[in-house]
């Protein structure tokens, strides 16, 4: 969805392409970025785990039970980026392909809180997987900026959004946040 605001959509579109490129990397077997750093050292942007994953890779795949370890490894670059907080813009679709796995109890993003990530919920469909009025979709979009930004605010730095492909969901929600708090800087 375009932004009316030009520098958020340049923004955005920005994000959106680094993030394509990564997944290009990744399903390449290019796995030295994870992550593409929006404002540096305080806000990023990452894939879900193994989104791009060349076995267990795809859009809603649900994954087999062996790839616990990679999701585990996954957590462990977040780490090693210093990521401390993480904004999940993943909904139950998203999610789902989680179920299954040795994770501990809970879905996805309470193995992330067991992980020590402070995580904010802020579930939001994928606008490719579903089929919204224009006008009733930027409503929803606007919520999920203002909420994001919210949650921006508060959370332990850097944080990470992450939705399944990072463009469609986190890009235009980065780029906001990118607008409203790196401008001020």
């Amino acid at each position: 969805m375009v932004d009316p605001d030009p520098q958020i959509e340049a923004k955005r579109v920005e994000i959106k392409t680094a993030m394509r490129q990564l997944g290009r990397a990744i399903q390449s077997g290019d796995e030295r970025e994870l992550l593409h750093w929006v404002i540096p050292g305080q806000l990023a942007v990452v894939h879900r785990p193994l989104r791009y994953h060349s076995v267990h890779g795809g859009s809603r795949a649900r994954l087999s039970t062996d790839a616990a370890s990679l999701v585990v490894e996954w957590v462990e670059l977040l780490n090693v980026e210093g990521i401390r907080s993480i904004i999940s813009l993943m909904h139950d679709g998203d999610t789902d392909c989680y179920r299954g796995l040795p994770l501990g109890d809970g879905d996805m993003l309470a193995f992330l809180e067991n992980e020590r990530f402070v995580v904010a919920r802020h579930p939001y469909e994928d606008p490719a997987h579903k089929h919204t009025p224009p006008a009733q979709a930027r409503k929803l979009l606007l919520r999920i900026k203002e909420d994001a930004l919210a949650s921006f605010d508060v959370l332990p730095k850097p944080v990470v959004i992450t939705c399944s492909a990072g463009q469609d969901r986190s890009a235009p929600v980065a780029a906001y946040l990118y607008a409203q708090r790196h401008r001020a800087d």
